[in-house]
């Protein structure tokens, strides 16, 4: 990794700056701030539950000058445990406020509201070994500098430390540079959607003593 940067753990202080981010990368890596009038609703969807109940599996990529945190990846080590408490715990009061005020009919924002309304249910044949799964974004400056491999690294030796025997992700089929970074990190396809790939890699949990 570029010598200018460094993996840290998560702080609560990071999380406005880690939206951003998700918001900034959220378009197959791009920008997706002028698709949202809600410039949250990307990060509580794909970021916020995890800051929130898996704060100890996410990591954020920072710079030595200091400045805020330019990527991060977020996981859980047990996915249906991680579903079945975002229902109880994650979802509802974010439902309770979007009905109050729902978003614009028919826009991005609209399709993400959906989203929090049916909560996000994992199923496949793959899960039982791959329970595990994970989020990573990064903003341009971090790209192509070692960060993406480094995160992660150490997320694995997190979730093997967990146990968990394997982990998995979804990908925009769109986002050929994506699914040729899990390529070269180990990670095959286990599943074909029409829009995006499930791409999974077996760990070495830790065995008990």
């Amino acid at each position: 990794m570029r010598p200018d940067l460094y993996i840290d753990d998560y702080r609560p202080a990071d999380r406005a700056a880690l939206y951003e981010v998700c918001l900034r990368t959220g378009n197959l890596g791009a920008d997706a701030g002028p698709d949202h009038e809600d410039g949250e609703l990307l990060g509580h969807v794909y970021l916020g539950p995890y800051l929130e109940l898996e704060p100890g599996l996410a990591l954020v990529v920072r710079a030595t000058a200091g400045s805020g945190p330019l990527g991060y990846v977020v996981a859980t080590a047990d996915t249906a445990a991680f579903e079945a408490a975002c229902d109880e715990r994650w979802w509802p009061p974010l439902r309770a406020h979007y009905r109050a005020h729902p978003p614009r009919p028919g826009g991005a924002d609209a399709r993400l509201v959906r989203m929090i309304d049916d909560g996000v249910h994992t199923e496949g044949a793959w899960l039982a070994e791959h329970p595990a799964h994970l989020h990573v974004d990064l903003l341009e400056p971090a790209r192509g500098a070692g960060a993406g491999r480094a995160l992660l690294t150490r997320l694995f030796a997190a979730l093997e430390d967990r146990g968990a025997p394997g982990v998995h992700l979804q990908v925009a089929r769109a986002n050929a540079g994506a699914v040729a970074f899990y390529d070269r990190l180990g990670f095959a396809v286990v599943e074909e959607r029409p829009d995006s790939l499930v791409m999974a890699r077996r760990l070495a949990p830790a065995v008990a003593s």
